[in-house]
This record gives C-alpha cells, sequence and structure tokens, in this order.
C-alpha cells in the first residue's frame, strides 16, 4: 500500500479522534475499509509518532491540537485546498509581479496553480511550495536560506529573515494554523510565524489561505492581527459567524463552495 493511502487512513483517524475522545480498534477495519492486520501497522506507526495512545482495545489522541508532519495534513480536507489554492491564485493578475508564498499543504495548492504563470517571480521559505513552482519551468523561483522545521519542510531563522526583508512583495500568500477574534493569525511555530509576519509586512496587498477548520482557533505563536491582512480565502464550511466579523472588519472574505457536509457516524454505531 502506498504511503499516501496510508497518510489518507491516519487523517481519517486523526479526524475521527479529533470528534471522539476514543474508538474501539475493532471498527476501524470497516471503516477504512482494510484489513485488520493493516490496522494494527498504521496504529503501531502513530503510535511511534506520538499520534495516538493505544490500550485496551481503543485508541486515544496522543496530542490534541498539536501540529502534525505536513505529510499528513495534505490529505486533510484536500479539495476544499485544492479550490481554495485555485481561487487565490486568480486573485493575482497575470502581469510580471513579484510574490511572496510560504509554506503549508493549502499554500502549496496556491503553488500549483500559479506554476503554469510566465512573469512571476515568487520568493519563498516553502520546500514543498518552490518544487510544486518549478514543475513546469515557467516561474522564477527563489528560495530563502533558513534552517529546515521537519514538521512543515519550511525553512525559519535569521538567514530566511534577512532573505525575506531584502524583497518588496505585491503580494503575499501564506497559510495559518487558525485565524480567531482573540488570537488573530496563529502558528503552531514561533519561528514560522515570524517568517509569515515578515511577508505580510513587506507585500502591498495580503492573503490569508485557510480551509475552514483553521476558524475560530488559536495557537501559541500570533503572526499578526485580523486587520493586518486584506484578503482571507476559506471555504462555504466555515463558520458563519467569524466570516461576517471579518467582513464587518473590512477584510475581502471569498468562500469557495462545497458540498454540504454529512455528520460522521460515530464509530462503533450500526450503519
Amino acid at each position: 500500500m502506498s504511503d499516501r493511502k496510508r497518510d489518507e487512513r491516519v487523517s481519517v483517524i486523526l479526524n475521527l479522534l479529533a470528534q471522539h475522545r476514543e474508538i474501539k480498534v475493532r471498527t476501524l477495519p470497516e471503516l477504512l475499509r482494510v484489513s485488520g492486520a493493516t490496522v494494527r501497522r498504521d496504529l503501531a506507526a502513530m503510535e511511534a509518532e506520538g499520534l495516538v495512545h493505544r490500550s485496551y482495545g481503543k485508541i486515544t489522541a496522543a496530542r490534541r491540537g498539536s501540529e502534525l508532519p505536513v505529510s499528513l495534513r495534505h490529505s486533510q480536507n484536500a479539495e476544499a485546498k485544492r479550490r481554495i489554492g485555485a481561487l487565490a491564485s486568480s486573485l493575482i493578475p497575470g502581469r510580471p509581479l513579484t510574490v511572496a508564498l510560504g509554506g503549508g499543504s493549502t499554500v502549496g495548492c496556491v503553488a500549483r496553480s500559479l506554476s503554469g504563470r510566465s512573469g512571476l517571480t515568487v520568493v519563498t521559505n516553502g520546500l514543498d511550495t518552490a518544487t510544486s513552482l518549478v514543475t513546469r519551468q515557467q516561474v522564477h523561483v527563489v528560495v530563502t536560506g533558513g534552517s529546515v522545521r521537519s514538521l512543515s519542510n519550511d525553512l525559519v531563522g535569521k538567514a530566511a529573515e534577512k532573505a525575506l526583508r531584502s524583497y518588496r512583495f505585491d503580494f503575499a500568500v501564506v497559510g495559518v494554523d487558525g485565524l480567531s477574534l482573540d488570537g488573530g493569525l496563529t502558528r503552531h511555530s514561533v519561528k514560522g510565524a515570524e517568517i509569515d509576519r515578515i511577508m505580510l509586512e513587506q507585500a502591498e496587498h495580503r492573503i490569508v489561505v485557510a480551509d475552514s477548520s483553521k476558524m475560530g482557533r488559536s495557537h501559541r505563536a500570533k503572526i499578526a492581527d485580523l486587520s493586518a491582512v486584506h484578503t482571507v480565502v476559506t471555504d462555504s464550511h466555515a463558520n458563519a459567524a467569524m466570516v461576517a466579523l471579518l467582513r464587518r472588519m473590512g477584510v475581502r472574505t471569498t468562500l469557495v463552495l462545497m458540498p454540504p457536509q454529512t455528520p460522521a457516524r460515530r464509530p462503533g454505531t450500526p450503519r
């Protein structure tokens, strides 16, 4: 089974644990449509990575609200992120521009949508973002220096900060781990938040991309206040009160349309 399929299964398990305090292991083969042996291998790997605890035929989340490795984040809310990326890229005019792009799975979708553009210079600290941009060899890509954060595959630190401060950007596009009234725009990582803050400060037009799961959440590292951005692109499952608040503040908030959500079935309950 491919690593991608495993990551998708892990993402499903983590999403279930976000809704239910614990899950019976015996329910997972049917839910995931794999064998019991495959489930046991997945859970052993997840426990080794510090994602779950296993005991007496049940699993619980080991670190609720903590940052997940970027390989797992790619498979969470993937369709919403793809649509957000396509819409956000359409907000960047088709003329020669200098654009800052952060890292993360949602900004990666923006990068893929921009990869065929000519005349763009993109400066990024995201190694995955850079890889997405060079596939079609149209965009001029500049990667900052710095130290790699293994959880995010992004470059951080003084070298990255210095490189970004040497530019003025027409547009900056960053992702967030949380967006709330009290916390503003937040990240799990203090060093990652500092990079995003500099990108926004150096840009004339500032765009935040965030799927609906980020709305209303707050984490320890603040990037900026909500008023620091011009545009937020999210999806139609976003909290309506949060969207209304952003619009009242004068932040242009655009929602990509998603199919209605179906309530998750509690593991172990009859169909």
